[in-house]
């Protein structure tokens, strides 16, 4: 049998066992995405993580994975702290190659047939602040430095607002073997920055399988979404909700985010008959359980027997099937929405950056995400108001699109794997 690129394979960028579900179903659709084309490929995940070791994955192509981990702490061990890692490296690159051999990080990049680095899907950019981006592409700058080729999957990249992050971000591009996006809106950023014009596929997620959780805990208990005409979910960003990173309105929304995340609640429990489920879809450090309830706190009194939040930490796939027992969606976490999209859930997206527009433009249904930059609070709950009312005719389309949207990111790990076998120009955006 021939083999394929994806033989031996090292991803950067994903993780398994994070807080956020976003990132997780990155990481799970990547394997499966490999593992549909080489069931037997050897794969490797790369990030910062307490320990290493091996993860399982669900799904008929999951199986196991290895992780190898590398740290910042002063408190990891030496040969995991990402600085001795990029020294390592440098080493290597100057013909000291013993060091890097010796590195369980290194030398499994050394042995990949297939590198990869996917960046959470939109943390190419300083968005998230500059530090963030640059403690995020010190992994790939170890592969980087070893002279190995590296994909940059499908994501977002940009914006960049800072020139240490411009400069950082065009080396990334330039010395990519390939270079794919998920949004059409961010290709002349690729295009000024690195002289190339990416090659276009859907997020990856679009193709992530739901998995029926073995109980879904609600507050209050006694809810029975079952009687629900029409269930409406709700994804509450805890980082919106707390204001980003910096705690004063990072993204420059237009009006406070927790009055429009309550208005449009408002708005939907008194203008039609619906139930709300709030989904959270990160847990930890941001917040996002704690935004639910108070969230939940807020309008249950008014709303007796119509309110009801996930009081359990699921796992991706886990969330992926309980959004797609909706009849409607409304999330402000991208892969919140993207479990919602594929699954042919009409959904609106409340976005606080370009990749949302885009994201949904590849789905079909770019006129569903809202930014709430330029939008106040009354303006964003009578789109979704007007967006819930025409939900039957978004629910045709997303019926009609989304199998071609999940072949193309199929077709596109295909292509990838053909080790050797450049993309068309065809494959290219225009």
């Amino acid at each position: 049998m021939t083999r394929t690129s994806f033989s031996r394979v090292s991803i950067l960028g994903a993780s398994l066992d994070s807080g956020n579900r976003g990132v997780d179903a990155l990481g799970e659709s990547v394997v499966s995405l490999i593992r549909g084309v080489e069931p037997s490929a050897d794969i490797n995940f790369h990030y910062y993580s307490a320990v290493g070791g091996t993860r399982r994955i669900g799904g008929s192509t999951g199986g196991q994975v290895a992780v190898v981990n590398c740290r910042l702490s002063p408190r990891s061990r030496p040969g995991e702290h990402i600085a001795v890692i990029l020294l390592a490296a440098l080493l290597y690159r100057i013909g000291l190659r013993s060091p890097a051999r010796r590195n369980r990080w290194l030398s499994s990049l050394l042995d990949a047939s297939f590198i990869a680095d996917i960046r959470g899907g939109d943390s190419l950019s300083d968005i998230y602040g500059l530090q963030r981006f640059v403690v995020g592409s010190l992994p790939l700058l170890s592969a980087l430095l070893l002279g190995r080729p590296y994909v940059l999957l499908a994501q977002t990249y940009g914006p960049f607002r800072t020139p240490a992050a411009r400069w950082l971000a065009a080396l990334t591009l330039r010395r990519a073997a390939q270079v794919w996006t998920r949004d059409r809106r961010c290709i002349p950023t690729v295009e000024a920055l690195a002289g190339r014009t990416p090659l276009f596929s859907p997020d990856v997620a679009f193709t992530l399988a739901p998995d029926r959780p073995a109980d879904v805990p609600l507050e209050p208990s006694s809810m029975n979404l079952e009687s629900a005409p029409v269930l409406v979910g709700l994804n509450v960003s805890g980082l919106l909700y707390m204001g980003g990173y910096t705690g004063n309105n990072m993204f420059g929304l237009r009006s406070n985010y927790r009055d429009v995340v309550e208005r449009v609640v408002a708005t939907l429990l008194e203008r039609t008959t619906a139930t709300i489920l709030i989904v959270p879809h990160t847990f930890g450090a941001e917040m996002e359980e704690a935004a639910s309830a108070a969230l939940l706190e807020a309008t249950v009194r008014r709303h007796p027997g119509r309110v009801a939040r996930v009081a359990a930490r699921l796992r991706a796939g886990e969330v992926k099937w309980l959004i797609g027992r909706t009849h409607f969606f409304v999330g402000a976490r991208m892969h919140a929405c993207i479990g919602a999209l594929s699954q042919r859930v009409p959904t609106v997206g409340l976005g606080y950056s370009d990749k949302f527009i885009g994201v949904f433009e590849s789905a079909g249904i770019g006129d569903a995400a809202i930014d709430l930059r330029t939008h106040e609070a009354d303006a964003v709950s009578r789109e979704v108001l007007r967006q819930f009312e025409r939900r039957g005719e978004t629910a045709e389309r997303l019926h009609e699109d989304i199998p071609s949207v999940q072949a193309q990111v199929r077709q596109a790990f295909m292509r990838m794997a053909s080790a050797g076998v450049p993309v068309e120009d065809a494959n290219r955006v225009a």
